[in-house]
């Protein structure tokens, strides 16, 4: 009997149960695919670690050492340390290298070497994982050049230096676990040994890199290498940040999408409450008559509990089936930079978890609706013609003293007032609508602000030129400030040094820290506390320095640092937001000094004069000084987020079509449920000369007027919320209060407009099919 039943509802109520069962699809989809992304990045991740064996321990060095002081290190620290590899990068200048048709890498911010492939770890792989094996005449490409530039299998490379030319043709790929990521500043293109030897034309820097055992110490490890006094003038890098790198831009695509995830399995269970009000007022006297034969209330539940117990089961097959179709969509930059197989089991097994806890949250969901079934008898069921308890209210806006709109408009907002707690459903709705929209347009735009740098502990100017080490890099740079200085397009500029110190952490052990010197005041940032240093002995902390798991200081405290053998103690004076160099930065005033023997590099920030061709400029400078990199600070954004920005695109374009469907979806269920509880209503107002016009503009004004408010609250909420939650994940990289840029024509204008189109058309057409049914019909029930 139960069977018939529901196979009778189907039919009566095609459109709103493939409805409901489109949505509840549509969140499985997504759930199921967040999941099963997450579990192809571990999976991936997972596997491209084994392939490559990264270091857990990365020194950064240019200039003398001793590999035999290296070993003995190495063999007295046996206990924690399985293999050592000291790796040989050559840098070459990206105005060196030379492809297509005269085109040069000029102006990338990375660092770029050519490397022979390790021997021992610290692999660099092919894009089937497997480690590269350069062929003499050939060069494998890192995946961010090949992006960048959009190189081929095939084409030619082409080094020149010093009147030396050398010409490559690529072969490879490279995928590199520990330079992979475009916030890493350096890439490393693999090259055989013996073009390598006959190259030596670059400035030369190594890599010692320290494979420890699986219950190595890596901190004990970092400090006895520093209190040895071994080679260490650029930063020590742990392998956990390289992994952090690797997953970030995927996680940060997967979070999104669970977060959407979140609101649509939220707005499902709203969806079927909507649903069952509708169904349940109208079936009223049938559920009358059922108790008034004797059928249980367990069995009247089970009646309507059943149907969404069939439409879960078969939505969660297919919404999971087609999940695995959906995730490709997603994954692509993970398929080209970790890994082109995820064959794994773990996807499918983790991925069964959206389903069933949609179907789980559904039907508790149901079983706490269907409770209003107890609430009433069957009397009671057969003498009222709705659900809802009626009230005797005061109403104060009455017909006669309205001056401001229309009648039938009036009507309509005031039904939305006088009944606000059956539309506040649909208010909530709109609002997580407009918030599924407005918030990753808003974090689309914040990476892609000029802003946006100072979450990169610069601040904002127009251009900026980078001096990497070269046997000539001193005199650049003061030559390089003395052209600034006569220049007259040049409005004001600021000129910073990076070194390599040593401070004392928390623990009283020696750690490597980078410092800028200069003076922070003509491009200020804006700190989470306190202020720029600004005189002698004053030092500011990256967000990720000050925390507990670094240096554990806050703004007041002390901090030791080391230069030249010498030890300097520094008054903290703020903490600022940092998310480049694994977000472990500081800023220091130059009474500090330079640490001579650990310069990593020279950077001068400037703003141009009113009118001046900032293109140009840039131009100018780059052919004046060859081996700098000249950029302006869009484009130094773009390098370094390039891939997380390409990866929010889709989930721009997607957060739009899922909220309009969501919007559509829910106003139409919500139209049915209120037309079907105000038929009799209707058809009184229809007996008495109003037309279907004029009903259909007064549900459309209630309707509209709600989500009016909705867009209002819920673009306040992407701010506000919105802020907060990606300041939460962020947190972790060294950014701790992102502030979203607003682009106003866009929330305010653009979107509100597409969902009120959409939404009016669907109320529209809602009433019409509605409004417009025979009123005898309806008299006569």
């Amino acid at each position: 009997m139960f069977l018939k039943i529901i196979k009778n509802d189907f039919r009566r109520n095609k459109i709103v149960t493939m409805t409901v069962f489109v949505f509840i699809t549509m969140s499985v989809i997504l759930a199921a695919s967040a999941i099963n992304n997450i579990a192809n990045l571990i999976q991936g991740i997972s596997d491209f670690q084994e392939s490559a064996v990264p270091a857990e321990i990365t020194v950064m060095h240019a200039g003398e050492y001793d590999q035999a002081e290296i070993d003995q290190f190495t063999e007295q620290h046996r206990d924690h340390i399985a293999m050592q590899e000291t790796m040989v990068l050559q840098n070459i200048d990206g105005s060196n290298i030379h492809f297509g048709q005269n085109q040069t890498m000029a102006g990338t911010i990375q660092d770029i070497s050519f490397v022979v492939q390790n021997k021992k770890f610290d692999f660099i792989l092919d894009l089937d994982n497997k480690k590269l094996d350069i062929k003499e005449g050939f060069v494998a490409v890192p995946i961010y050049f090949m992006e960048e530039h959009d190189l081929k299998i095939g084409d030619t490379l082409t080094v020149k230096s010093g009147g030396d030319e050398k010409e490559f043709v690529i072969s490879d790929y490279a995928r590199d676990f520990e330079m992979n990521s475009s916030l890493t500043s350096s890439k490393r293109f693999v090259i055989n040994q013996n073009d390598y030897d006959e190259m030596q034309t670059g400035e030369l820097e190594y890599l010692m890199e320290f494979k420890l055992h699986e219950n190595g110490d890596s901190a004990a490890v970092q400090t006895a290498y520093i209190e040895a006094g071994l080679p260490a003038n650029g930063p020590i890098i742990e392998g956990k940040i390289f992994m952090m790198f690797n997953a970030l831009s995927d996680m940060a695509v997967a979070i999104v999408i669970i977060l959407i995830s979140i609101m649509l399995v939220l707005i499902a269970t709203l969806c079927i409450r909507l649903t069952f009000l509708a169904t349940i007022d109208e079936d009223i006297r049938e559920i009358g008559v059922m108790k008034a034969m004797g059928i249980s209330k367990k069995d009247i539940k089970k009646v309507y509990l059943n149907k969404y117990r069939v439409i879960s089961v078969a939505a969660g097959m297919i919404g999971y089936l087609m999940s695995f179709a959906v995730v490709n969509l997603l994954n692509g930059n993970m398929r080209l930079y970790i890994s082109s197989d995820f064959s794994g089991s773990l996807k499918y097994v983790l991925s069964l978890i959206a389903p069933f806890l949609v179907y789980f949250m559904i039907v508790m969901y149901c079983q706490q609706v269907l409770k209003r079934i107890d609430k009433i008898s069957a009397v009671e069921a057969l003498r009222k013609d709705s659900m809802e308890p009626r009230k005797d209210r005061k109403y104060s806006f009455p017909l006669l003293k309205n001056k401001f709109f229309s009648t039938n408009i009036y009507m309509g907002l005031s039904d939305v007032w006088k009944r606000f707690k059956l539309y506040r459903l649909l208010f909530v709705i709109f609002i997580v609508c407009t918030f599924i929209v407005i918030l990753p347009i808003n974090i689309y735009n914040t990476m892609n602000s000029p802003g946006f740098s100072t979450y990169m502990g610069i601040g904002k100017y127009d251009m900026r030129i980078d001096l990497r080490r070269t046997d000539r890099i001193t005199e650049d740079f003061i030559k390089l400030q003395e052209e600034l200085k006569n220049d007259s397009d040049i409005e004001k500029y600021a000129a910073y040094i990076t070194s390599s110190y040593q401070v004392k952490n928390a623990e009283g052990s020696w750690d490597n820290i980078n410092i800028e010197i200069g003076d922070f005041s003509i491009f200020p940032l804006k700190y989470l506390e306190g202020r720029a240093p600004e005189g002698e002995g004053e030092i500011s902390l990256s967000f990720a320095n000050a925390a507990k798991d670094g240096l554990n200081k806050r703004v007041g405290d002390e901090v030791t640092v080391k230069a030249g053998g010498e030890e300097q103690t520094l008054s903290i004076t703020g903490i600022y937001q940092d998310i480049t160099n694994g977000g472990k930065t500081a800023k220091a005033h130059t009474s500090l000094g330079v640490n001579e023997e650990a310069v990593l590099w020279y950077i001068v920030s400037m703003d141009m004069a009113q009118g001046v061709d900032i293109q140009a400029k840039m131009n100018y400078y780059q052919n004046a000084f060859d081996s700098a990199q000249v950029n302006d600070i869009k484009e130094y954004t773009q390098q370094t987020l390039g891939n997380i920005i390409d990866q929010m695109r889709p989930i721009v374009i997607g957060g739009i079509v899922i909220a309009v469907i969501i919007a559509v979806l829910i106003t139409a269920l919500f139209l049915r449920m209120l037309l079907a509880k105000d038929m009799s209503q209707i058809a009184i107002m229809r007996s008495v000369g109003l037309t279907s016009k004029n009903i259909k503009h007064q549900y459309m004004a209630g309707t509209m007027m709600v989500l009016i408010l909705g867009i209002i609250v819920g673009v306040l909420a992407s701010t506000y919320l919105g802020e907060f939650l990606v300041s939460m994940a962020m947190s972790s990289m060294g950014a701790a209060k992102i502030e979203l840029v607003h682009v106003a024509w866009q929330t305010w204008l653009l979107c509100p407009l597409a969902l009120i189109l959409v939404v009016g058309f669907t109320i529209s057409v809602c009433c019409k099919v509605t409004v417009e049914d025979d009123l005898s019909v309806v008299l006569r029930s």
